[in-house]
């Protein structure tokens, strides 16, 4: 009970998820540790622990995902064109959350077990998945909706419930799309589209990249590489309006003009525009790409 108490006492001032997450981690080991060795004394101070850890990693997570949305380039200290530490610091929180999440300790083993007949250790794998699926349940405060008693539609079986897990990794892609609409929201600091474009680039490129180094793939990492690979177009299709604007504009508007005709047909184009088209490409082409090299190498720190 005084164990109980002063865990309760610390969390009430605990705002680290992490922590918490990885004092849930070490409570199922244990807890898997003792049912192993056929130790169910401590199963009811289990149950207890976790149904104060995981209420309050969720009360912690909600406060994460407010003050992302509360968040403001004034409050954050300004931006420019360069990543953002709060993309860092986001990449890092999510890699460590989804790293503590989804590594599994290795099955546990009783001495007893060992020596056992095979037909026995296979009562206790099945003991350990019921254990494991148990503790996956979150407690009831967390999926009890406002208006219905706690236990209503256990009878018919109605309620579905998701593992606190799954739960979890809810908030987590909530938390995502808010990190991203932020990015958004500090992009919009910036004098015009094409900065703008940029610095979404480097700021969902270091985000990227620490999931690389952290070894970390999933949902969240697919969907960062994909809008990296979105703003990564658009930065080009802007790069190439600088040096090649009077060719991308001749074929915008004439190829739907020649694709309407259909195979064959007689053609309208002017020679001479196509004429000082392929003159003015021919002599600026290596100093137009000559720039963009140097703008890519100014605008991006990771190529440098």
């Amino acid at each position: 009970g005084l164990l109980l108490e002063q865990l309760e006492n610390y969390l009430f001032g605990c705002y680290d998820a992490l922590c918490l997450l990885l004092m849930i981690k070490v409570t199922h080991y244990y807890r898997r540790l003792t049912r192993s060795r056929k130790i169910h004394s401590l199963d009811n101070f289990f149950d207890q622990v976790t149904h104060l850890l995981w209420p309050r990693l969720k009360i912690v997570m909600e406060q994460h995902l407010r003050s992302l949305k509360q968040a403001t380039a004034v409050k954050l200290g300004g931006v420019d064109l360069q990543q953002h530490y709060v993309s860092r610091r986001f990449a890092e929180f999510c890699c460590s959350l989804l790293l503590i999440l989804h590594n599994k300790p290795p099955p546990q083993q009783s001495q007893s077990s060992m020596t056992t007949p095979k037909r026995r250790s296979v009562k206790t794998g099945a003991d350990e998945m019921k254990t494991d699926r148990a503790f996956a349940s979150p407690p009831p405060s967390m999926t009890k909706t406002p208006g219905t008693a706690m236990g209503a539609g256990d009878d018919d079986g109605s309620t579905t419930h998701k593992s606190a897990g799954d739960m979890l990794l809810a908030d987590l892609a909530e938390m995502v799309e808010e990190f991203v609409m932020l990015m958004e929201r500090l992009s919009e600091q910036q004098p015009n589209q094409k900065s703008k474009t940029i610095f979404l680039i480097n700021n969902l490129d270091h985000v990227v990249c620490i999931f690389h180094e952290r070894r970390v793939v999933g949902k969240e990492f697919n969907r960062f590489v994909e809008l990296l690979m979105k703003q990564r177009e658009l930065f080009v299709e802007e790069e190439l309006l600088v040096g090649f604007s009077k060719m991308i504009a001749f074929v915008q508007q004439t190829e739907p003009h020649l694709t309407s005709k259909g195979a064959g047909a007689a053609t309208d184009v002017n020679v001479q525009v196509v004429e000082s088209l392929v003159l003015d490409f021919a002599s600026n082409w290596k100093s137009n790409i000559d720039q963009i090299n140097r703008d890519v190498l100014s605008y991006f720190s990771n190529f440098r």
